[in-house]
């Protein structure tokens, strides 16, 4: 009986001692929003900080809402970002003879603008998904809802109004190509320069060469916002 009940008391011991090392959820709910509050949403652009386990540990369970985050940014890179700037760094012609011979080459990014949209709305619907599985009381739960709004909706709200207009603007480059191939025996095209004697289809050449560059400038400028968002400024 005596041993048992000294059993007993070492580890009633032993367990307010764990008690008293570990954090409660209010200090992990606290360092939770602690950071949210400086590291996220007291800097500019959608920067997404990505502090190791170490510094993780304070947050507790709450470590694993932040991941809602930073796993839905490592899909928007992977499957949306990174393919975007490299069809923008390889497909855009410039020259209105690449225009012309890298017409195929054109047409195949266009049409993976459809895939990466696709992909940006899918990772949309699993992060908002995640995010409608979390428990989390109210002061969390507004500090939190704004750091998702930062760094989940707005970048991918932004991100999809850049698909219209760089899609307009890779079919103008394709309309000008057709033209220009139709017409073949009547266009010299000498690097940025295009000779036509016809004046009618010079017109036409002249009009499709202004849309490309209209379709090109608003593509520019949905570019620029996106920065604008993920960056600041």
């Amino acid at each position: 009986m005596v041993s048992w009940f000294k059993h007993l008391s070492v580890c009633l011991v032993a367990a307010l001692v764990l008690s008293a090392c570990s954090p409660s959820e209010a200090d992990q709910r606290k360092a939770f929003i602690a950071f949210l509050q400086t590291d996220v949403l007291s800097r500019q652009g959608a920067r997404v900080p990505r502090p190791d386990a170490e510094k993780q540990k304070p947050f507790g369970e709450y470590a694993a809402h932040y991941a809602v985050i930073t796993r839905f940014h490592d899909r928007m890179d992977a499957s949306v970002a990174k393919p975007m700037q490299q069809a923008m760094a390889n497909a855009m012609p410039r020259s209105i003879e690449e225009v012309v011979a890298r017409k195929a080459d054109i047409v195949t990014v266009r049409a993976g603008f459809t895939g990466m949209l696709e992909a940006l709305n899918q990772s949309v619907a699993v992060a908002d998904s995640e995010r409608a599985a979390l428990k989390q009381p109210d002061d969390l739960a507004s500090v939190y809802a704004a750091a998702y709004d930062k760094l989940v909706t707005q970048p991918a709200t932004t991100f999809r109004e850049i698909f219209p207009p760089t899609d307009e603007a890779f079919g103008a480059v394709l309309a000008l190509a057709e033209l220009i191939e139709r017409n073949r025996g009547e266009i010299k095209l000498r690097g940025s320069q295009v000779e036509v004697a016809n004046a009618a289809l010079r017109a036409k050449v002249q009009d499709a060469m202004a849309a490309m560059s209209s379709k090109q400038r608003a593509m520019t400028e949905a570019q620029q916002k996106l920065r604008r968002v993920l960056y600041g400024g």
